[in-house]
Order: structure tokens, then sequence, then C-alpha cells
């Protein structure tokens, strides 16, 4: 059984479907959650994440699989050209997922070490970050997303980049489970093909 983060869950699309191939006739049971479980009182083999650095210490064994590149979108009509400015931002709508902070805010990097912090007042806020693209697409508002998730749409115009220049920090996917030594088969196997498939559609993402 494994505990799926939204995050993770987004980041691994469109792998889970690729996964029948491996495991028929067996049953890979996932269950997608925003809570950090307990994955020995649940009874869980593994958990997939995305966090974002720096991670919590854990007594758990944990294997990176990935990061969880990141950038702002938005349909094309509601970014008049590619904004130069992080502070361009300010003057557009706005989506968000649920958030600890009292304040929504995009945190966001150059490539040459300069960080920027935009607050933002969402329309539509979710803890269900696969809820986030279908607003997007309708042009309801900026919004942060997986790379992966979105290239696509960005590569056939139904988003684009809100500041291509600028972008917010990679999180990093990740598995933990309890121990290796009494890893099933089945859920080394499993790691192995994730592993796998990250690579595969991160070479696919290539130039993005």
């Amino acid at each position: 059984m494994v505990a799926l983060s939204s995050g993770a869950e987004m980041s691994l699309y469109p792998t889970w479907t690729n996964t029948s191939g491996i495991y028929a006739p067996q049953c890979l049971h996932t269950d997608s959650t925003n809570r950090q479980v307990d994955v020995i009182a649940e009874g869980f083999d593994i958990a997939i994440r995305v966090r974002f650095p720096p991670l919590d210490e854990t007594e758990l064994i944990m294997r990176r699989l990935d990061d969880s590149s990141q950038c702002l979108v938005a349909y094309p009509d509601l970014v008049p050209g590619k904004l130069d400015s992080p502070d361009a931002l300010s003057g557009l709508p706005s989506l968000g997922t649920v958030s600890r902070l009292t304040t929504h805010r995009w945190e966001l990097h150059d490539g040459m070490g300069r960080v920027v912090t935009i607050p933002h007042t969402p329309r539509f806020v979710t803890d269900d970050m696969t809820a986030l693209r279908e607003p997007a697409l309708a042009g309801l508002g900026v919004v942060q997303l997986p790379t992966l998730y979105v290239f696509e749409d960005c590569r056939a115009g139904r988003l684009v980049q809100a500041i291509p220049a600028w972008r917010p920090r990679s999180g990093i996917v990740h598995a933990v489970f309890p121990s290796r030594r009494w890893l099933l088969p089945a859920v080394r196997e499993l790691l192995e093909f994730l592993a796998q498939e990250c690579a595969t559609r991160r070479n696919a993402m290539t130039g993005f």
C-alpha cells in the first residue's frame, strides 16, 4: 500500500497509469492524502512525498526519486506578453493552495542567486493541486504548479509561463519506508520503476 501526497501524485503524473505492466495481476493500492501519514503505524509499505528543502529529519529510510521543478503559468490572454519583472505579478489574479501561512506568496528565484517574494491574494484556494489546472486553463488566474503537469499545455499554447526568467524553487520527490532489509520485492520493484519513469519524464521536459 502506497501513501501519496497530492504534490507527489501530480509530480508522478501520468506514471501511475504505466504501473499495470509490472503489477498485473497484483493490486497496487494508493491512498492520496495531504496529511503526513505514519508509515509504520498505518501499515503503509512506502509513502511518496514532495517536500521543499530543508527536509525534516526522520528515522525512516528516504530514497530521492526526482526534483519537482515548479513554474508560474497562466492563460495566454491573462498575461500581456512575457513579464520581465516579478512586481508585475502583483496586479494579476491568482490561484493558490492551502497554506499554513496567513498570507499567500510566491518565492521566486532567477538562477543567479536573486530571490524575491511576491504576496498575492488568490481568488480560488484548494488543498487539491489537481483542481488548479482547470481554472488556470479557463483564465481565472496565475498559478504555481509542477512543470511536469503543465509543460505540454505550455508547448501547445494553452498556457504560458507568466515570468520565465523567475521560477519557484524545486521540491524533492522522495519515497520513505521503514527498512531496506524488510522491503517487499514488489515494493522494491515499484521504487525502481518510479526512478526510471522520473528519469524518462525529465528527459521529455528538456529545454522547458
